[in-house]
């Protein structure tokens, strides 16, 4: 099965833009850990005010989370406000709303005062069922809309390739872009006047002295009187909402087509979600679906040969281009994470439920406000402070599944890697603990502590992508152990 080559379309089709590590020790305003679109809107509303600014990316900006997504930008998500007014009522629906307008439209502002060519283009953005027997929520959302005053009709006539759906909600005018052409814009931007942006320099610890926050790593620490943590699960959390996060994973492709798709498209039973892009081959389709939890025991293999029935099913396929996998933390009442926790001068953004671009600028706005001491409606609604001393019903579920028990033990780890296919991983139980075995395509084993260095969770295989996933809280390590996802903070122990 040949989908294409295995990187995000995203990277491989960005400039060379390249900053130096963190050499030596540094002070400024605000601390911000983590360079993908939270991390570097936040930034840039802050240098905009005046602030000094410093961003410390453990790998290179926005090559996780961001350059999986479709990056898809709009005032709604996949029948959010239905839910919000059900669940919180009018007045919370309407602070909702202004606040993913405000981050809606400073996108489009930010664009046009830096000068940012990110191919932003406005498109329509379709929300509709392939099974017309399940169209009851487009009335259902219909309706929230019309009490919120929000712009978005039903249509009958959807353009290519769901021309035989004959009922979709449509939001017009709404914005797609280039998310690494569009972070390159904004860290160009931050560096320099006092405000840096750091590759490869991961954050070890985070320390409370005297006032000041003090961010340290290998080669030399950064201190301000404000830290903010906008890792995609907190690698610092005073207030432990790691807890009411859920880990989703999803897979894309990318594909060229004999016929063009020019708007965005959520479609369910089965959910994808998709939208097209200009590249030096053409316009390029974005699909991403087969959602599922990190802990899921299925072959990796099928999500992307599911995905590949699918495109060909339904689009006029001329050559599939890229494969890869991403994912996005869900909350358990689908409100993103955004504020001051309990410890004075420390923020954060996490919980985006797959609605990032526009929710990293309303973190952004709202955090930019909370240091600065400004006035805003909707601050609250975000608030971390929400599920401070809340047990968590999810968190108790997965410790439960992923406990150690039905791991059969082993008396013999040197049997069990002979018995191991090439390119293959396994967990097991032996006098050692839990280990994780990867054999490679030569017979060579790397042999680790099987439990996530968080908190403990025992890891899971990912047999395409060959990395160690943490299906509690979305830590990832490569086959050798190293991190390369938060909110883990420490590569895995060697075993052998």
């Amino acid at each position: 099965m040949f989908l294409g080559k295995h990187s995000s379309l995203w990277v491989d089709n960005s400039d060379d833009l390249d900053f130096d590590s963190l050499n030596g020790d540094l002070e400024v305003d605000v601390i911000v850990v983590g360079a993908g679109i939270a991390g570097l809107s936040i930034a840039t509303l802050l240098k905009k005010e005046g602030l000094k600014v410093c961003v410390l990316e453990a790998r290179k900006i926005g090559h996780y989370i961001t350059s999986a997504s479709t990056a898809k930008i709009s005032y709604s998500s996949n029948l959010i406000y239905s839910h919000i007014l059900s669940n919180f009522g009018r007045e919370f629906g309407l602070k909702f709303k202004e606040a993913y307008f405000d981050g809606f439209n400073k996108i489009k502002e930010i664009v046009d005062d830096l000068n940012i060519d990110c191919d932003l283009r406005e498109v329509s953005f379709y929300i509709l069922s392939e099974d017309e027997t399940k169209n009851d929520f487009i009335d259902t959302e219909l309706g929230a809309l019309k009490e919120l005053d929000i712009p978005g009709k039903v249509v009958d006539k959807v353009p290519y390739p769901f021309e035989n759906v004959n009922k979709t909600l449509v939001y017009e005018n709404q914005l797609e872009f280039n998310p690494m052409k569009y972070l390159h814009g904004l860290g160009r931007y931050i560096y320099g006047g006092g405000s840096f942006v750091f590759e490869k320099t991961k954050v070890l610890d985070i320390e409370n002295f005297e006032g000041f926050k003090i961010a340290k790593t290998k080669n030399g620490s950064v201190r301000g009187k404000n830290i903010v943590i906008a890792t995609n699960t907190p690698i610092y959390d005073p207030d432990s909402v790691y807890k009411h996060l859920i880990q989703n994973k999803s897979h894309g492709l990318g594909l060229l087509l004999k016929r063009d798709i020019k708007d965005m498209f959520i479609v369910s039973n089965p959910f994808h979600t998709l939208r097209s892009t200009p590249t030096s081959k053409g316009e390029m389709l974005i699909i991403l679906g087969e959602h599922h939890s990190i802990g899921d025991p299925t072959d990796r293999n099928v999500f992307y040969k599911n995905l590949r029935n699918y495109s060909d099913n339904v689009f006029d396929v001329d050559s599939f281009e890229y494969f890869w996998s991403g994912g996005d933390n869900l909350t358990e009442d689908r409100l993103a994470i955004i504020g001051e926790t309990s410890e004075k001068g420390t923020y954060i953004a996490t919980g985006f439920n797959s609605w990032g671009m526009t929710t990293s600028m309303i973190s952004g706005i709202i955090l930019r406000d909370l240091i600065l001491k400004r006035e805003n409606s909707y601050l609250n609604i975000f608030s971390p402070l929400r599920f401070k001393d809340k047990e968590s019903k999810i968190e108790k579920e997965k410790i439960e599944k992923f406990k150690d028990v039905d791991i059969k033990f082993t008396d013999s780890i040197t049997k069990t890697v002979l018995k191991m296919d090439n390119d293959s991983g396994k967990i097991i139980n032996c006098e050692l603990g839990i280990l994780a075995i990867y054999k490679d395509s030569d017979s060579n084993s790397y042999i680790l502590n099987g439990k996530c260095s968080h908190r403990g969770c025992r890891l899971h295989w990912d047999n395409v992508e060959r990395i160690w996933e943490c299906p509690c809280h979305g830590s990832v390590f490569d086959y050798k152990g190293n991190v390369i996802r938060a909110p883990a903070i420490h590569n895995l122990e060697k075993k052998y």
